[in-house]
């Protein structure tokens, strides 16, 4: 048992001690590069042990290697290591910084832009530097007859200067719509044997009436208003005459005989105004 122990101890302290005496290198003298290690399992005994057998530079570029059993070429120590390393030379896209370009502006742009700008100072100066003077002639009376309240006048200008005007819209009243006067048709004729006919007739307000002389023996007849509408008129044959209504009541006329003015019989007529 104790030899068993001893042989194990001795398959562990083997490696370490090997690779002091072999110089292992941590990075590849030649270059900086890193460096690979390659060794062999070997079996011993009950166990076995990983024995190093040389050391090579990953760089591609460099050759540099060491052989600890002196018995390959650097070609066989490599064998079976296929290493895909990116080369050094391959260089990155140029960074380009973009340009930024401003936007050229056409002759024709420059003068519209222009004339908006003077347009819009011209405006500015107008409004807010120019004074505009109101002038009132009844202020002006106010204030040469009253010179003491002159202060207050001013203050008043201002506010109403300042406050602006309402006007009351004032509703306007529909006038009622007039019916226009009309003449009644037919006429009302009159003589002295039948006197007025038609004897009674119905107006509205504001119609007017004809009134025909039909009388063609005596060539001479009063017309008389017993209501003193119009003053006696004296109707020749064959004369008319008009008369408009402007008052509602009923009204009576006569005939009577010219110049003695003796009224005829039988001969009143009426008129009732609506």
């Amino acid at each position: 048992m104790s030899f068993i122990k001893d042989f194990y101890s001795i398959i562990l302290i083997m490696p370490p001690t090997i690779m002091m005496l072999m110089k292992f290198a941590e990075k590849c003298p030649k270059c900086g590069g890193f460096v690979q290690t390659k060794s062999v399992r070997k079996s011993i005994g009950l166990g076995f042990v990983e024995i190093p057998v040389a050391q090579f530079c990953l760089n591609p570029v460099c050759d540099w290697y060491q052989d600890f059993a002196e018995t390959k070429k650097p070609e066989d120590i490599k064998e079976g290591f296929q290493l895909k390393i990116p080369s050094f030379d391959r260089k990155l896209p140029a960074y380009k910084k973009p340009e930024f370009k401003i936007p050229e502006i056409s002759k024709n742009q420059m003068i519209a832009l222009a004339a908006i700008v003077g347009l819009i100072v011209i405006y500015t100066i107008f409004t807010y530097f120019v004074p505009v003077n109101h002038f009132d002639p009844g202020n002006d009376v106010n204030q040469k007859q009253y010179p003491g309240q002159s202060g207050l006048q001013n203050n008043n200008t201002t506010l109403s200067s300042v406050t602006p005007k309402i006007t009351a819209i004032v509703p306007t009243t529909i006038p009622a719509i007039a019916i226009p006067p009309s003449i009644i048709e037919p006429p009302i004729k009159f003589d002295v044997g039948h006197g007025f006919y038609p004897q009674v007739i119905t107006i509205n307000k504001s119609d007017t009436i004809t009134w025909n002389n039909e009388e063609n023996q005596r060539t001479r007849i009063v017309l008389v208003s017993n209501d003193g509408l119009f003053e006696k008129q004296l109707m020749l044959y064959p004369g008319r005459y008009q008369y408009q209504f402007k008052q509602e009541g009923k009204y009576t006329f006569i005939l009577a005989e010219y110049p003695s003015y003796k009224v005829y019989q039988n001969t009143t007529g009426t008129v009732i105004v609506r």
